[in-house]
């Protein structure tokens, strides 16, 4: 009952075109509770989430990835919640892709501006640039490379949006241009784009190009 009520506040309080500012984002949770609850709404997010509209997912996931509206990642990146869980969040984030975003994001590039304002979209191409869950990953190595994990899967899903997003947080993470914590290796994040660069994948020019850009940490 307890993730249900979750998937509703998160998820299932606001119209098409709602304004996510004239909700209450405020959660009755320890930390602790809240990234079991964000955990398990990544894992599901394939069939959990297929009762909202692509719009009310695109807002409950700016609720759970960015501080815009909610301070929810502000909560879940402290001290309330444990390194395992912090971990586990991390890892959670490969479903979300491949079970979600991959299916349900349109395909348009975020950089070339074919996205407009769709929500998934943005959600999509803005994870890495507004979500602060990259400095967390940088502060130990296990969560380093969990989150290399997950971005190295992504590169290889078919939705060039997906594609993008993880070149656009591996070309954040490659420029260091946040500061580095002792887990992140930015040398790593260039290897993991040179090496999907080296299988030739069938993907869009406009996206070699841009790898090419995030390989040398010259990202938009």
């Amino acid at each position: 009952p307890r993730y249900d009520v979750w998937l509703h506040v998160v998820f299932g309080r606001i119209e098409d075109g709602g304004d996510p500012f004239a909700l209450n984002w405020s959660f009755d949770l320890l930390a602790s509770e809240m990234a079991d609850l964000f955990v398990a709404t990544m894992e599901r997010s394939g069939s959990d989430l297929q009762p909202f509209t692509d719009y009310q997912v695109g807002i409950g996931l700016e609720t759970l990835l960015f501080n815009s509206h909610a301070g929810v990642p502000h909560e879940l990146m402290g001290g309330g919640v444990s390194d395992e869980q912090k971990i586990a969040m991390l890892a959670s984030l490969w479903p979300l892709y491949r079970d979600c975003l991959d299916t349900r994001s349109p395909t348009g590039l975020g950089h070339l501006n074919e996205t407009g304002h769709d929500r998934l979209a943005y959600v999509a191409y803005m994870l890495w640039d507004v979500s602060p869950y990259d400095v967390m990953a940088k502060k130990t190595a296990a969560r380093w490379e969990t989150l290399m994990d997950v971005l190295s899967n992504a590169l290889r899903l078919s939705n060039p949006a997906c594609v993008e997003s993880a070149l656009h947080g591996l070309g954040h993470l490659a420029g260091s241009h946040r500061g580095f914590g002792a887990g992140a290796q930015p040398e790593q994040a260039r290897t993991v784009i040179t090496d999907w660069l080296a299988e030739k994948p069938s993907v869009r020019p406009e996206l070699l190009a841009y790898a090419a850009n995030a390989r040398d940490g010259c990202i938009q």
